[in-house]
């Protein structure tokens, strides 16, 4: 699953995957409403993370347990990388995934994370991209973590410039601007 997100860290695109798990739509995501579905014992260890990772503007990842709308709960996996745009790499927001690791129960050991490198967890057949749109920032994330590991800061620019407009064309098409398969305004 896909998310993206403003500077202000409020979500402007989620994945269709996300309202099937947690019966929330879009509109009852944005401004932190997504941290009425995480677990009760893991919303502060997340809120700290995200906050913090959006005050430095750096990469983050966090495992926490999320409450789906059938009365499961789920382990998942998040993180997200910075984008940045002209001029002066201005930060923009985030673009992000999140992975089912799994069933999870109240007995489990709480949420965990950090700032710094996100790698996304590689689960072939988990909740795949719903459309073209969500498997080109499924890539473009792990691309991420690889030039961020060479170096290279003028291609680094050029791939953050490029994670900032996938995730515009996610919120254009989540908001029925734009066709989420090939990018297209209606």
């Amino acid at each position: 699953m896909i998310f993206v997100t403003n500077a202000e860290g409020k979500a402007i695109y989620v994945s269709p995957d996300w309202a099937e798990l947690t019966g929330r739509s879009l509109a009852e995501t944005t401004d932190y409403g997504w941290m009425d579905v995480i677990h009760p014992d893991d919303r502060g260890t997340v809120r700290r993370i995200v906050e913090e990772a959006i005050r430095t503007q750096q990469a983050f990842n966090v495992r926490y347990r999320l409450l789906c709308k059938d009365g499961r709960r789920l382990w998942l996996a998040s993180g997200a990388v910075p984008s940045f745009g002209p001029p002066d790499r201005t930060f923009l927001g985030f673009l992000g995934s999140l992975t089912s690791l799994g069933a999870a129960t109240d007995s489990d050991a709480p949420a965990s994370g950090g700032l710094g490198d996100f790698t996304p967890p590689l689960q072939p057949g988990v909740l795949t991209p719903s459309n073209d749109l969500e498997r080109l920032a499924d890539h473009l994330i792990a691309l991420h973590v690889l030039m961020k590991q060479m170096g290279g800061r003028q291609a680094m620019n050029i791939l953050e410039a490029a994670l900032f407009q996938i995730g515009q064309e996610l919120a254009k098409a989540a908001s029925g601007k734009s066709d989420p398969a090939t990018g297209t305004r209606h």
